[in-house]
Parts: structure tokens; C-alpha cells; sequence
């Protein structure tokens, strides 16, 4: 089945067979009044779980733990003396972890206590948004009453806040009002916190697509809407965590969990060193983008794909060499421009010698060519001389499954990799075949391997590809197939995001 969407009018895409959703890209108004809280100095872990059965996963172990706390340790093949959060009836490991479950294989979800007494929901930790909400008592709509919803009237802590709160999809909508309450996540209580309930949510949210229960933001203020303090940033203000930054961990593997961390990073969950690129509009966490290369070739598929004679190409000619002999084969514009750039620099460069100067205090020159990066886990490109004011850009989100781009560069790669450029179909009988995809990022050049960008669903024994297009997006969309390969780091005080090859041990229940 396919499925298609509009992210926040920047563009419909496809996502087949899966969840067909970008939390980062989304439009909503509300109001909101200001707020304060209580301050400690916590950092807290926060593991993601992962598993395909809804009805057999560690959520059903969670609710019967509410009332038989022995049975629900027994139901997760738990040793007795493990120990339950008493708000959220979740395990209690060391560091204030919080087990998540992932039902589809594809995002990642997990426990808050809202409220006073605590009512718990599962909620997906989304980069790509920066509000929180969660199903009200008062919503009807079949979503809602599929999932666990938040009574205020119940709570001791809850405050109106009066504002209406809308989010439009392409396939749907979730509509309601603010409030604010007491919540709970990873053992950090966030007094006064607004955030909207719901009245009404689409199909796109009913199960089985959609297992978690509502969405817990950690983009940017001012992507917030309508003013709402997104959670973390209240965290930062309050000085709730010890540093305002954030890291991920995510997890590959049937019921294997990783980890989110709450005001700082774990060293030993990555390999080498972080490699930091600066956020270029602190919105989202968007960084630059300079390329993108199949395998061993030279090619930067970003720049092929403007050009439609050379796009066209037969693949042994496209995968083989950015410069070619043969006489029948064009051009394309920007190489063009590129070897007209290099010829007017010889010429500079020439004539500077001559009049005696010293080529090698060109500054220019040694701004566009810094000393090379010898890094044998990430490659380091050198700087296009755009970093500014980039033509392409991306953006890392949680909250999205694929990779989203625009259509002409995702036909390229489809074609490459043999996928369905309109359904994402592909076979897995040449999965070996191959090569990985290296992507350009703030200079940095990061690998995502076919194991990550080809989503395998092992029930029903398919493949589809991970690229997605997206139209008239005005950026590129780095979601869990490129996050899970690697430790991400997101802070928010120096607006820089940080990535290592990730090095966390599998474990499962």
C-alpha cells in the first residue's frame, strides 16, 4: 500500500508500506501563558526499545505492571530484584534509563508521566518539531480512544492555558487546546509545562501504524507554535540538566534498544571523535550539504541530477568518473563552471608570481583549501566555499523514518540502487551487491551503508528503498536510516550538531 503526505507544504512524498510520517515538518497555531518551575541538576538516560508485536511487546508488560508489579517483571523475563519507576511503572536500570518500545521497525518511542498522580503515555522524542502533545480525554476520534489520554481533571498540577492548537498533514490533522502540567521524563520533573491535548486526530495516528501515544519536541524555540516553551528548552532555562544538550543512540535490531541522554553525552557509546558542524538557521537542527556519492565514484550525484543529459547516462559511464574522454558524451553545466573557476585561479596565480608575490599567502586559496583531514572513520571534504549561504541543506530528525530529498537526486539514486523511484520497491536478492552512499555534511563526509538505507521487512520477506522524494522541500530530511549509524549530539546553547560512528553493544530483553 502506498501512502502519500504534505509536510508543512513543502512537499508531497512517498513512504511505502510504512508509517508515512515527518514530525519535523508540521504547522500548528496556539497560545500559551508563562510558566516556572523547581530546579535540579540531572542527567538522565533514556533507552529506546525496539519490537515488532503490539501485543506481545514490553507496553502490555508496562500497564499489567501498574497493578501486579511481580507479573509485569515476569511477562519482560526480568530478574525479581529490578527495580520499577513508581510514576511511570517502567524499569528503573541505573541513570535514570526508561525503556521504549518500537513497534514498526521505524521511529522510536518512549515513557512520560504527566500530571498529579502521574498518567503515563508513550511519546516520540522528535528533532524535526519542538512541541509536545498528547491524546486529551475529551477526543473522541478512533486514535484516541486506541491510546492511553490525559484527563486534567484528575490532576492537581494542570493549569489551563485556553489557546486552540492545530497540526495539518497531508493525510491528516490533530486538533485541540494548551494546557500545561507537571511532567515526568527520565526522572526530571518539569513543573508548569505547556503542552497541547488533543480533541481530534486522524487516521494517520491509529494503530497499527501509530503505537506511541503523542510527540515530545526537541527542535529550536522558534520552531515552537504559537509560542509553547518546548520541554527541553524549559529544562535548559530552569537548569533541570546539568549541560543544554541532548545526544541519541538509536538501536537496529528486533527488540535491541538504545538511548537518548538528557544534558550531556555518553563517550563511550561512540567510536573516534565527534565531528561538529554548525546549524545554519536554529529552527532545526539543519546543517549544509554539499554532495552525495554512490560507492568509489566521483560523481556528486546532487550536482548530476541538475543535469538531465548527463543524469541519462548508462550507469557504467555515471558510476565510473567525474571526467570523462569521450567525445559523445556532454559536459554538464557545472563542470563547466567548475574547470572555468580552476583556469581563472591558475591564471591569478600566475600572474601573482610574476610580480613577485607569494602564491602560498593567497588567503582566498587557503580558505577554500584547508590541510586535509587524515580521519580514518569520517572522511573530511574540503570546504565548497558555500558553507555560508548553501544551496542545499538538511536537517536531522528523529521524527522521521527515511531519508527525504528532492525527487531529481532520488530518481538518480532509485535508478542506481534498482528501486522504484514511484513505490520504493526493490529486490532483495542483490542486497550484497551493494555499495554504500557517502553524504557531505558541514564539510564532513559520512557514510550510510545499504543496511540502512533499505528497509527489509522480515515478515513479509520485501525490500523497499529508504530515499524518499519530497517536493518542493526546501531541504533534505536525515531521519533513522542515517541517525541509527551513527551517535548524534544536538547542542543547543552553541547550535552545533555533532556525529561519530556509533558504538553501543546490542542488547536485547
Amino acid at each position: 500500500m502506498v501512502r502519500t503526505f504534505r509536510l508543512c507544504g513543502n512537499g508531497t512524498v512517498r513512504l511505502s508500506m510504512l508509517l508515512p510520517f515527518a514530525f519535523s515538518l508540521l504547522l500548528a497555531t496556539s497560545q500559551i501563558t508563562s510558566v516556572e518551575a523547581a530546579k535540579t541538576n540531572r542527567v538522565v538516560n533514556i533507552p529506546l526499545q525496539r519490537s515488532f508485536n503490539r501485543n506481545n511487546n514490553i507496553l502490555v508488560a508496562r500497564r499489567n505492571a501498574r497493578s501486579r508489579i511481580e507479573e509485569g517483571k515476569k511477562m519482560m523475563q526480568l530478574a525479581p530484584d529490578v527495580d520499577f519507576d513508581e510514576d511511570t511503572h517502567d524499569i528503573e536500570p541505573d541513570f535514570g534509563q526508561v525503556r521504549l518500545t518500537d513497534a514498526t521497525d521505524t521511529y522510536y518511542y518512549g515513557v512520560i508521566s504527566v500530571g498529579t498522580p502521574g498518567q503515563n503515555f508513550t511519546v516520540t522524542f522528535d528533532t524535526g518539531s519542538a512541541n509536545m502533545w498528547i491524546p486529551g480525554v475529551r477526543c473522541t476520534s478512533k486514535a484516541c480512544l486506541q491510546h492511553n489520554r490525559y484527563d486534567h481533571d484528575l490532576s492537581s498540577t494542570y493549569q489551563p492555558l485556553n489557546g486552540q492548537f492545530a497540526i495539518q498533514y497531508g493525510t491528516g490533522e490533530v486538533r485541540g487546546f494548551t494546557s500545561q502540567d507537571t511532567v515526568k521524563v527520565g526522572g526530571i520533573t518539569i513543573k508548569d509545562q505547556p503542552f497541547a491535548e488533543t480533541t481530534s486526530e486522524d487516521e494517520v495516528f491509529e494503530l497499527p501504524d501509530t503505537e506511541f501515544d503523542g510527540l515530545f519536541g526537541l527542535a529550536f524555540k522558534s520552531l515552537a507554535s504559537g509560542g509553547l516553551v518546548p520541554p527541553m528548552v524549559k529544562m535548559i532555562e530552569e537548569a533541570l540538566v546539568d549541560e543544554p544538550v541532548f545526544a541519541f543512540a538509536l538501536s537496529q535490531g528486533h527488540r535491541s534498544f538504545g538511548e537518548l541522554l538528557l544534558g550531556g553525552y555518553n563517550e563511550m557509546h561512540y567510536k573516534g571523535e565527534l565531528r561538529w558542524m554548525r546549524v545554519i538557521r536554529a529552527k532545526y537542527w539543519q546543517v549544509s550539504m554539499e554532495g552525495l556519492w554512490y560507492g568509489d565514484s566521483k560523481f556528486n550525484l546532487l550536482s548530476l541530477s541538475k543535469d538531465t543529459d548527463l543524469g541519462n547516462l548508462p550507469l557504467d559511464i555515471l558510476l565510473s568518473s567525474n571526467k570523462t574522454t569521450d567525445p559523445h558524451v556532454p559536459i554538464p553545466t557545472w563542470q563547466r563552471n567548475r574547470e572555468a573557476e580552476a583556469s581563472e585561479r591558475s591564471r591569478i596565480k600566475a600572474k601573482t608570481r610574476a610580480k613577485g608575490g607569494d602564491d602560498e599567502m593567497d588567503l582566498e586559496e587557503k580558505r577554500k583549501h584547508p590541510p586535509t583531514d587524515k580521519s580514518p572513520k569520517i572522511k573530511k571534504l574540503l570546504p565548497t566555499g558555500t558553507e555560508q549561504n548553501p544551496e542545499t541543506s538538511a536537517i536531522m530528525d528523529t521524527g522521521t523514518s527515511f531519508l527525504l530529498g528532492d525527487p531529481n537526486t532520488i530518481q538518480l539514486i532509485s535508478r542506481i540502487i534498482g528501486a522504484d523511484f514511484r513505490t520504493g520497491d526493490m529486490s532483495c536478492a542483490h542486497l550484497q551487491e551493494l555499495k554504500s552512499v557517502w553524504i557531505s555534511l558541514g564539510g564532513f563526509k559520512f557514510e550510510i551503508a545499504p543496511e540502512h538505507y533499505v528497509y527489509r521487512d522480515h515478515e513479509k520477506k520485501t525490500c523497499s528503498s529508504a530515499w524518499v522524494p519530497s517536493y518542493d522541500s526546501p531541504f533534505w530530511v536525515l531521519g533513522d536510516s542515517f541517525l541509527r549509524a551513527y551517535y548524534a549530539v544536538f547542542d543547543m546553547k552553541d547550535k552545533k550538531v555533532g556525529l561519530a560512528p556509533i558504538n553501543m553493544p546490542l542488547r536485547h530483553f
